[in-house]
């Protein structure tokens, strides 16, 4: 049997879902390691330092990748999902409080993320596993 199909197989709709989450999760880890401390960084600084930030979301986006091959995904889903609305309820707290002007923007986002990922979580696997 050819590579994808067997690797589509194995893993599955929400394993492949998991495997994208895992890599915008890992990335924006990346951007929080690199980001300078300047606008809305500096908000989410004075939280907890971007490092700390980043780790958490590297360690969720290892969590995703890990959970992505296997049957029991649900850690990793509540994971990918609670992450986002954290991070869209601290823009939203920021633009509230006039920090961050346009943080109604990213909050959002995220919060919708958040939404989608949840959505997700409680689809069926299809038998495809």
């Amino acid at each position: 049997m050819p590579l994808w199909p067997t690797l589509k197989h194995r893993v599955g709709r929400r394993g492949a879902t998991l495997c994208v989450f895992a890599v915008l999760d890992l990335g924006y880890a990346g951007v929080l390691l690199t980001a300078p401390a300047t606008g809305s960084y500096l908000f989410l600084a004075a939280l907890l330092p971007l490092p700390f930030w980043a780790g958490i979301w590297a360690a969720i986006g290892v969590l995703c990748a890990v959970q992505a091959w296997m049957h029991a995904d649900r850690i990793a889903f509540t994971a990918a999902s609670l992450i986002k609305v954290v991070w869209g309820m601290v823009h939203l707290a920021g633009w509230a409080l006039g920090v961050l002007p346009r943080g109604w923007v990213l909050a959002i986002f995220f919060l919708v993320f958040a939404a989608l990922v949840a959505v997700i979580a409680g689809w069926p696997e299809g038998g495809e596993r």
